[in-house]
């Protein structure tokens, strides 16, 4: 075997770029020791405005970077410390004196989904299972607003008071409920059992309600007994969505549903590698070529954006497109040996 002419090009290359970025999440993060605010982390580093399911992700890329671990734990506490009664949390909005505002939350579902697998990724590479133990009852309280907002076919709605349920947002609440019944399980907590079968019953109500048979990809939403249509020419939410089950783990990429959804979506949207501002640039989708083994392409997609945004300071590069920009980063440089040589 042998390298590609460039591989220690593109391996550095990788590497400076992830570091730059993780760099920038730490300066979208607010630090004031002592503060109520201190450890929430904002969309941009010179705005104030956190909306915690954009700061999960954040948080989550920045477990990539051992020296964030305590900066990820300030995250943690920002978030428990910010909790309604309910367990759900608020958009915080911040000014120059740290005095805030609130406004609510974009869904109740992810939020908490999403914060319970950072919490699990968070344990498992900090080994940190003092602070998961010390901080059990409200982390409990996270993962019953995703079971408060059940309804009888297994499905999430998105807000107690807005009820759609979306395949995304289900998707996230499926893998936070399985990684905190996990992560309780590896602390021997009785619980455990209660929240994986909540997990299995999220699943199950995808799998029965939203997977269509007749055109083999799934549904972006059901509101009541309705079932929108889905066009895959529609990025927006008809394909997008459909990447979610493969990376939350509902479904494996090498399976046959899984590799036809890939190989729908990339025939449907060929032109996401090169998605460019306006628009979000949709870092996630590196990653979803990377558990596909599509490395060339999750490389392009990479190179792509670091010009199209990054380079050029676009506005619509925020917290979470960083996030993921950092985590395909890693998952390229991770499985470097599968195509970075060649025989």
């Amino acid at each position: 075997m042998k390298h590609l002419n460039n591989a220690s090009e593109i391996i550095y290359a990788l590497s400076s770029n992830m570091v730059a970025q993780i760099y920038w999440l730490k300066r979208c993060q607010i630090l004031r020791p002592g503060h109520r605010a201190d450890g929430a982390i904002a969309r941009y580093p010179d705005q104030a405005g956190v909306m915690p399911y954009f700061s999960n992700f954040a948080a989550l890329a920045m477990l990539e970077e051992p020296s964030c671990f305590p900066l990820v734990e300030r995250y943690l506490d920002w978030y428990l410390r910010h909790l309604e009664k309910n367990g759900t949390i608020r958009d915080y909005s911040y000014d120059s004196d740290l005095n805030f505002k609130t406004a609510k939350p974009d869904s109740e579902d992810a939020y908490a989904g999403t914060f319970l697998s950072l919490a699990f990724n968070y344990c498992k590479k900090a080994g940190q299972t003092g602070w998961v133990k010390a901080n059990l009852p409200d982390l409990k309280r996270v993962a019953r607003t995703i079971i408060n907002l059940m309804d009888r076919d297994g499905l999430t709605f998105a807000l107690a008071g807005y009820r759609v349920k979306y395949l995304m947002d289900n998707c996230e609440a499926y893998r936070g409920l399985a990684d905190f019944a996990e992560l309780l399980e590896s602390l021997g907590d009785r619980d455990a059992s209660y929240f994986k079968s909540m997990a299995e019953a999220v699943a199950n109500g995808i799998e029965r309600s939203l997977w269509n048979r007749l055109n083999s990809c799934y549904h972006p939403s059901k509101t009541g007994w309705i079932r929108p249509g889905v066009n895959l020419k529609k990025f927006y939410p008809d394909a997008a969505c459909q990447i979610f089950p493969v990376i939350y783990g509902l479904i494996e990429p090498g399976q046959a549903r899984g590799s036809n959804l890939y190989q729908l979506f990339n025939s449907y949207q060929p032109n996401w590698l090169t998605i460019k501002p306006p628009d979000y640039p949709w870092m996630i989708l590196g990653l979803y070529a990377c558990l596909h083994g599509d490395f060339g392409k999750a490389y392009e997609k990479v190179r792509y954006a670091r010009e199209a945004y990054i380079d050029t300071n676009s506005g619509n590069w925020f917290c979470a497109e960083a996030a993921f920009f950092i985590i395909t980063c890693a998952s390229l440089l991770q499985n470097r040996d599968k195509w970075l040589f060649v025989q």
